[in-house]
């Protein structure tokens, strides 16, 4: 980041110290004392299982320059560091992740202002992967970043505003919320020049209440762009087009529409899957057209994922990239960890795709696996989607049917949900497709390697609470050639014994 003074940071933090501020500089943002090195503000951040204000003193002791802290925090105990640290300034606030928002707020319009470009993404689905695929695209020209990982919260769009440095051309920010004003409050801090909205679904019911009210709540990100800025939005979603035309004011140029739409200024005109088309060690990518003009190649799997990237098309167009220069980057995007995964394992094929799961997006990996080409059994592992409030047994068993109708071979359900989803896989299914339900993670992931042949094409998805990478993990202890070839010496052996008993 660019130096900032700690008189800078007080204020902008509207933060207080106990004595006159020194006349230090802070160079980088943390929140884990364990990375702090000199020159860095700590933020003490109180969490589920830990206090950051417990490492105040193992912070200021690494070289910090200052700490964020709450106003009620006791300075005698951290110890002999702080208060033997002259260049150390301990900043008391009234909330340190909110004061840390407002340090951002400050950075976002002094050092970033004028040389740096801000791109918001939000929606229901496909909010990392669509930020990934932004940044690498306009990294073929500038300089510039992306959300570490799935930073999208209070405390990750702050973080990710900080790290920004003085050559830094744009930055992508993921936005994300579970609960109504969450939007506004970190559209406020970024004030986007592109804000983009991926879609709208049912995710998060629990604290959005509707569709309407998850459409209401993304469609905020447009609020507090920047006046010259530009909406980009999924046209296919008809709730988030009503809730468009009926709250904001937006002039057509400040608004760019995708999807599938005859209405949509960039639409998709033809997507097929194509065999062998993928980068690495994917099997197959996609192969999708632009209004009956732009051809591009995808590198990766599913329908969703052309939605995504002709999202990231509408950006880099934004930008002033042409055609050939956008394609050939979007050719070689790669997905971010636990999303669609793809391993070839022995001759078991495994697509890991086990970050996060709700309807939509369950929808969609049904979708990849059914359109894939598989040489043996499609078999789908399925975990609970969380946060879907009263509406949770209904869209479990609305996912049973839609699988029960599909060319699946084998459905594993875990979780709360499993025994809801298998009963309307077998009834909707009329007996082509094998069900199975396990209560939990451990259950199932004694239990799958047992039910898996070689051949198989296997996709698991599930919410993140479920932690389904272990199930993958056991499966790749399954399938890998080693252990498939060791297998059947161990069984024998035990039987040699006992005969000789």
């Amino acid at each position: 980041m660019k130096p900032l003074t700690l008189e800078e940071v007080v204020a902008a933090a509207e933060g207080t110290c106990d004595r006159p501020v020194p006349a230090g500089s802070v160079t980088r943002v943390v929140t884990d004392s364990r990375e702090v090195r000199p020159g860095d503000l700590f933020v003490a951040i109180r969490g589920a299982r830990l206090d950051g204000h417990d490492f105040v003193g193992q912070a200021l002791a690494a070289g910090a320059v200052g700490a964020l802290v709450r106003d009620d925090f006791d300075l005698g105990s951290v110890g002999p560091a702080a208060g033997s640290s002259p260049g150390a300034a301990v900043i008391r606030v009234d909330d340190p992740v909110a004061a840390m928002g407002r340090l951002a707020r400050h950075y976002r319009r002094t050092a970033m202002a004028g040389s740096v470009t801000v791109v918001a993404v939000t929606g229901s689905n496909g909010k990392t992967t669509t930020k990934t695929m932004i940044a690498h695209i306009l990294s073929g020209r500038w300089r510039g970043r992306g959300s570490i990982k799935s930073y999208n919260n209070a405390i990750g769009v702050p973080l990710t505003l900080l790290a920004v440095e003085p050559s830094d051309e744009f930055v992508v920010c993921e936005v994300g919320t579970n609960a109504p004003g969450e939007i506004a409050a970190l559209a406020r801090i970024v004030e986007p020049e592109v804000a983009v909205i991926t879609g709208v679904s049912e995710a998060h019911l629990e604290g959005l209440g509707s569709l309407e009210g998850i459409a209401r709540e993304k469609s905020d990100l447009l609020r507090y762009m920047r006046a010259d800025g530009c909406g980009i939005c999924n046209a296919d979603c008809e709730v988030l087009a009503g809730v468009i035309r009926s709250d904001y004011d937006l002039r057509r140029s400040r608004l760019v529409t995708f999807g599938r739409c005859p209405e949509a200024d960039l639409r998709l005109t033809d997507v097929r899957v194509e065999a062998g088309g993928g980068s690495g060690a994917v099997p197959f990518g996609m192969v999708f057209t632009v209004n009956d003009r732009f051809r591009y190649r995808l590198g990766v799997p599913g329908r969703h994922n052309v939605i995504n990237a002709m999202a990231a098309i509408a950006v880099a167009r934004r930008f002033g990239m042409d055609h050939e220069e956008i394609a050939a980057r979007l050719a070689t995007v790669e997905l971010p960890p636990l999303r669609l995964q793809v391993e070839r394992i022995g001759r078991i094929t495994l697509i890991n795709d086990c970050y996060n799961a709700n309807p939509a997006s369950m929808y969609a990996a049904l979708e990849v696996l059914t359109d894939l080409p598989a040489a043996g059994r499609r078999v789908l592992i399925v975990g609970d989607m969380r946060e879907l409030g009263a509406d949770s047994e209904r869209l479990h068993r609305e996912l049973g049917e839609r699988i029960g109708g599909s060319s699946i071979d084998l459905v594993v359900a875990v979780g709360e949900n499993a025994r809801a989803i298998r009963q309307a896989v077998e009834r909707c299914g009329g007996g082509r497709i094998a069900a199975r339900a396990y209560a939990g993670t451990r259950s199932a992931r004694t239990h799958v390697p047992g039910l898996l042949r070689p051949g198989d094409t296997v996709l698991i998805k599930g919410s993140r609470a479920l932690a389904l990478e272990r199930v993958a993990e056991r499966i790749r202890e399954w399938a890998s050639p080693p252990a498939r070839a060791a297998a059947p010496r161990r069984a024998a052996r035990p039987a040699r014994r006992r005969a000789s008993a």
